[in-house]
């Protein structure tokens, strides 16, 4: 069964490099999310999976989506090796 966790946390600028307090937060809540779903899942298991970020300008900043589809495998975290470039 595919699951997909998604994620909206606002931030108050419009400039890309002021959001990554909002993004960090959309990540970790999509950890939490996974969680709650009953998934044992840490923060290290994101590790070589696809995110994907939308992000919608709102009045006064943006909003920063994030969200993710996790992989049906056994061992969801997988070596260094198989993803460095």
């Amino acid at each position: 069964m595919d699951r997909k966790f998604s994620v909206t946390e606002e931030s108050s600028s419009k400039h890309p490099h002021d959001w990554g307090r909002a993004m960090a937060v959309a990540i970790s809540r999509l950890v939490e999310m996974a969680h709650e779903a009953g998934d044992v899942v840490e923060h290290e298991n994101l590790y070589g999976e696809d995110l994907h970020l939308f992000v919608r300008e709102t009045e006064e900043g943006a909003d920063i989506t994030m969200s993710w589809t996790p992989r049906d495998t056994k061992d969801p975290s997988p070596k260094r090796s198989d993803w460095e470039i």
